[in-house]
């Protein structure tokens, strides 16, 4: 028993050089171990987080990692967790080298915000980062990179992507679409191009920093196939603020 107080006293003040991480809140869906004690967490993260051997080493070995939950009684995602968790201080600090690059991996204590009750778990640092916390960075997960999106070589014919002068005019264009998730694309398409031209969109052909949502509206265009038509406001490459009109889906 001596010897655990001394390990846990040891790891406290480790911890106390350790920096917190960008993010202290992990949020409810963003997966995390939790464990019953600093030791079973150590013993997870520094004897069954490992790379999976190449060509599958783009991500942590899966069977080692489950192999050390039923060991150790750690728990990924358990039921004692409710909502999100606080990072309140971190004990160890771990990078895996993956095919696709380096993921730091932490070891923290934390409360339950929900209840107040406190937890020690794992969490990828990176991952948890770059979690998206606004409906904004929802939005624009699987559709652009570091909140912008691109449409230069795009054809107007295949992609819904114009630029207006404002997002005033952009949202204009898609608030009229609205009620016509049901119409034949054709005639969706004849509505679109008439509000575009009447609130002189023209096609997008740069890079655009997307600042807000302002509204949405859609058309099943088929089996597998549904145009959400999105108006947003944006920045272009030399600051101006303008309105785009975009079509988000991404089936």
């Amino acid at each position: 028993m001596g010897m655990n107080t001394t390990l846990v006293a040891a790891l406290f003040a480790a911890s106390a050089t350790q920096p917190l991480p960008d993010h202290l809140v992990i949020p409810d869906g963003q997966s995390t171990v939790t464990c019953p004690s600093v030791e079973a967490a150590q013993t997870m993260l520094t004897q069954h987080y490992r790379v999976a051997p190449a060509p599958n080493n783009y991500d942590i070995d899966t069977q080692r990692f489950f192999e050390g939950l039923r060991t150790t009684g750690c728990s990924q995602d358990s039921a004692d967790r409710t909502g999100d968790v606080v990072i309140q201080s971190v004990v160890q600090r771990t990078n895996f080298t993956t095919a696709s690059g380096t993921e730091r991996y932490v070891l923290y204590r934390g409360i339950n915000r929900a209840n107040g009750k406190p937890l020690i778990g794992i969490v990828s640092e990176d991952g948890n980062n770059s979690f998206a916390r606004t409906e904004l960075a929802q939005f624009m997960v699987g559709r652009g990179v570091d909140g912008w999106l691109d449409a230069r070589g795009n054809n107007p014919e295949s992609l819904i992507f114009y630029r207006c002068e404002t997002a005033a005019q952009a949202s204009a264009v898609v608030a009229a679409m609205a009620g016509m998730e049901s119409s034949q694309t054709k005639a969706f398409k004849a509505k679109l191009n008439k509000q575009l031209s009447g609130q002189k969109c023209r096609p997008a052909q740069d890079r655009y920093f997307v600042t807000a949502l302002r509204g949405e509206a859609g058309n099943q265009c088929g089996e597998e196939c549904y145009i959400a038509l999105t108006a947003l406001e944006a920045l272009d490459r030399s600051g101006i603020s303008v309105g785009l009109v975009y079509d988000s889906s991404l089936m």
